[in-house]
Protein backbone atom coordinates (compact mmCIF):
# COMPACT_ATOMS: atom_id res chain seq x y z
CA UNK A 1 0.00 0.00 0.00
CA UNK A 2 1.36 3.80 -0.56
CA UNK A 3 1.94 6.02 1.94
CA UNK A 4 -0.98 8.40 1.57
CA UNK A 5 -2.97 10.83 3.88
CA UNK A 6 -6.41 9.46 4.64
CA UNK A 7 -9.57 11.23 3.78
CA UNK A 8 -10.44 10.80 7.23
CA UNK A 9 -8.52 9.83 10.65
CA UNK A 10 -9.69 8.64 14.22
CA UNK A 11 -8.32 7.59 16.99
CA UNK A 12 -10.71 4.51 18.56
CA UNK A 13 -11.57 1.51 20.01
CA UNK A 14 -13.01 -1.05 17.66
CA UNK A 15 -13.86 -4.25 17.94
CA UNK A 16 -14.55 -7.36 15.29
CA UNK A 17 -17.88 -9.58 16.37
CA UNK A 18 -17.48 -10.96 19.79
CA UNK A 19 -13.52 -10.03 19.60
CA UNK A 20 -11.69 -8.12 22.82
CA UNK A 21 -11.40 -4.23 22.36
CA UNK A 22 -8.60 -3.11 21.19
CA UNK A 23 -6.92 0.86 20.82
CA UNK A 24 -6.09 2.18 17.45
CA UNK A 25 -6.36 4.31 14.65
CA UNK A 26 -9.26 4.17 12.05
CA UNK A 27 -7.84 5.68 8.51
CA UNK A 28 -10.65 6.00 6.04
CA UNK A 29 -8.94 6.28 2.15
CA UNK A 30 -10.83 6.70 -0.84
CA UNK A 31 -10.63 2.58 -1.64
CA UNK A 32 -10.34 1.24 2.08
CA UNK A 33 -10.96 1.53 5.55
CA UNK A 34 -8.60 0.42 7.68
CA UNK A 35 -7.75 -0.03 11.16
CA UNK A 36 -4.15 0.31 12.81
CA UNK A 37 -3.93 -1.45 16.28
CA UNK A 38 -1.39 0.86 18.03
CA UNK A 39 -1.13 2.55 21.87
CA UNK A 40 -2.18 5.76 20.62
CA UNK A 41 -3.17 7.21 23.91
CA UNK A 42 0.51 6.69 25.54
CA UNK A 43 2.13 8.92 23.15
CA UNK A 44 -0.80 11.65 24.45
CA UNK A 45 0.26 10.77 28.21
CA UNK A 46 3.67 10.81 27.54
CA UNK A 47 4.50 13.38 24.87
CA UNK A 48 1.27 15.55 25.39
CA UNK A 49 2.40 16.63 28.77
CA UNK A 50 6.24 17.03 28.03
CA UNK A 51 5.19 19.61 25.71
CA UNK A 52 2.47 21.28 28.01
CA UNK A 53 5.65 21.64 30.07
CA UNK A 54 7.71 22.68 27.91
CA UNK A 55 5.37 25.83 26.51
CA UNK A 56 3.14 26.16 29.63
CA UNK A 57 5.09 26.61 32.46
CA UNK A 58 6.84 30.00 30.82
CA UNK A 59 4.07 30.97 29.72
CA UNK A 60 2.31 30.63 32.69
CA UNK A 61 4.48 33.39 34.16
CA UNK A 62 4.66 36.06 31.22
CA UNK A 63 0.51 35.61 30.56
CA UNK A 64 -0.80 33.50 32.94
CA UNK A 65 -3.96 30.65 32.69
CA UNK A 66 -3.76 30.96 29.14
CA UNK A 67 -0.68 30.09 29.01
CA UNK A 68 -1.60 27.06 30.61
CA UNK A 69 -4.44 26.30 27.92
CA UNK A 70 -2.30 27.01 25.36
CA UNK A 71 0.44 24.49 26.44
CA UNK A 72 -2.15 21.78 27.10
CA UNK A 73 -3.89 21.98 23.55
CA UNK A 74 -0.68 22.05 21.97
CA UNK A 75 0.58 18.81 23.70
CA UNK A 76 -3.14 17.39 22.79
CA UNK A 77 -2.26 18.14 18.87
CA UNK A 78 1.25 17.36 18.45
CA UNK A 79 0.51 13.88 20.05
CA UNK A 80 -2.50 13.41 17.80
CA UNK A 81 -0.11 14.52 15.04
CA UNK A 82 2.04 11.84 15.77
CA UNK A 83 -0.29 8.86 16.01
CA UNK A 84 -1.74 9.58 13.19
CA UNK A 85 1.65 10.04 11.65
CA UNK A 86 2.50 6.45 13.00
CA UNK A 87 -0.66 4.85 11.83
CA UNK A 88 -0.43 5.88 8.42
CA UNK A 89 3.39 4.28 8.49
CA UNK A 90 1.42 1.21 10.06
CA UNK A 91 -1.34 0.90 7.86
CA UNK A 92 1.20 1.12 4.64
CA UNK A 93 3.61 -1.86 6.11
CA UNK A 94 0.24 -4.21 6.38
CA UNK A 95 1.83 -6.02 8.85
CA UNK A 96 0.33 -7.06 12.48
CA UNK A 97 -2.43 -5.44 13.52
CA UNK A 98 -3.22 -4.11 10.70
CA UNK A 99 -6.82 -4.57 9.09
CA UNK A 100 -8.04 -3.31 5.91
CA UNK A 101 -11.48 -3.40 4.87
CA UNK A 102 -12.19 -2.21 1.01
CA UNK A 103 -14.94 0.09 0.89
CA UNK A 104 -16.39 -2.40 -2.20
CA UNK A 105 -17.42 -5.02 0.46
CA UNK A 106 -19.59 -2.61 2.20
CA UNK A 107 -23.18 -2.74 2.63
CA UNK A 108 -24.18 -0.78 5.21
CA UNK A 109 -23.75 1.62 8.26
CA UNK A 110 -25.15 2.70 11.39
CA UNK A 111 -23.93 5.16 14.26
CA UNK A 112 -25.07 4.63 18.04
CA UNK A 113 -24.37 6.78 20.52
CA UNK A 114 -22.76 6.11 23.88
CA UNK A 115 -24.63 5.87 27.57
CA UNK A 116 -23.26 6.59 30.53
CA UNK A 117 -20.12 8.41 31.15
CA UNK A 118 -19.73 7.98 27.31
CA UNK A 119 -22.40 10.51 26.53
CA UNK A 120 -20.49 13.33 28.41
CA UNK A 121 -17.41 12.66 25.81
CA UNK A 122 -19.87 12.59 23.02
CA UNK A 123 -18.56 9.54 22.00
CA UNK A 124 -20.58 7.49 19.27
CA UNK A 125 -19.80 4.12 17.90
CA UNK A 126 -19.89 3.40 13.86
CA UNK A 127 -20.36 0.04 13.15
CA UNK A 128 -19.90 -0.78 9.54
CA UNK A 129 -21.55 -4.32 8.18
CA UNK A 130 -19.71 -6.12 4.88
CA UNK A 131 -21.53 -8.26 2.52
CA UNK A 132 -20.07 -11.43 4.61
CA UNK A 133 -21.69 -10.26 7.20
CA UNK A 134 -19.09 -9.18 9.62
CA UNK A 135 -19.52 -6.18 11.74
CA UNK A 136 -16.70 -3.96 12.96
CA UNK A 137 -17.39 -1.58 15.64
CA UNK A 138 -15.35 1.91 16.19
CA UNK A 139 -16.02 4.09 19.40
CA UNK A 140 -14.47 7.13 19.59
CA UNK A 141 -15.39 10.85 18.44
CA UNK A 142 -17.23 9.42 15.38
CA UNK A 143 -19.89 12.31 14.70
CA UNK A 144 -19.30 13.01 11.01
CA UNK A 145 -18.00 9.55 9.95
CA UNK A 146 -20.93 8.06 8.56
CA UNK A 147 -21.18 10.99 6.22
CA UNK A 148 -17.69 10.86 5.26
CA UNK A 149 -17.77 6.84 4.62
CA UNK A 150 -20.85 7.36 2.57
CA UNK A 151 -19.27 10.35 0.06
CA UNK A 152 -16.20 8.00 -0.42
CA UNK A 153 -18.66 4.95 -1.25
CA UNK A 154 -20.78 7.37 -3.60
CA UNK A 155 -17.50 8.24 -5.13
CA UNK A 156 -16.65 4.81 -6.09
CA UNK A 157 -20.17 4.35 -8.04
CA UNK A 158 -21.70 2.80 -4.84
CA UNK A 159 -25.69 4.10 -4.21
CA UNK A 160 -26.48 4.57 -0.32
CA UNK A 161 -29.45 5.10 1.17
CA UNK A 162 -30.12 6.30 4.62
CA UNK A 163 -32.33 3.98 6.82
CA UNK A 164 -34.49 5.02 9.27
CA UNK A 165 -32.49 3.72 12.04
CA UNK A 166 -29.57 6.59 12.09
CA UNK A 167 -27.96 4.13 9.33
CA UNK A 168 -27.36 3.95 5.63
CA UNK A 169 -27.28 0.60 3.22
CA UNK A 170 -25.30 0.66 0.09
CA UNK A 171 -26.24 -1.68 -2.75
CA UNK A 172 -24.00 -4.30 -3.41
CA UNK A 173 -21.34 -3.25 -6.13
CA UNK A 174 -22.02 -4.64 -9.71
CA UNK A 175 -18.24 -5.14 -10.97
Amino acid sequence: MDIQAPIQSQSARFLVGDAKQKWGYVLLHPDQLVTVVSPTDIVGYLGGPAVFVGFGVPLFHLIGWLGVVIGALMGRQSADAYNKLQAIRRAAAEGDGVTVIPLDLITGARTTKSQGSGSFWELQTLVVTTADGTEYGFRGKMSNWQTYLASALAARGREVRATPADGMTVTPWAG
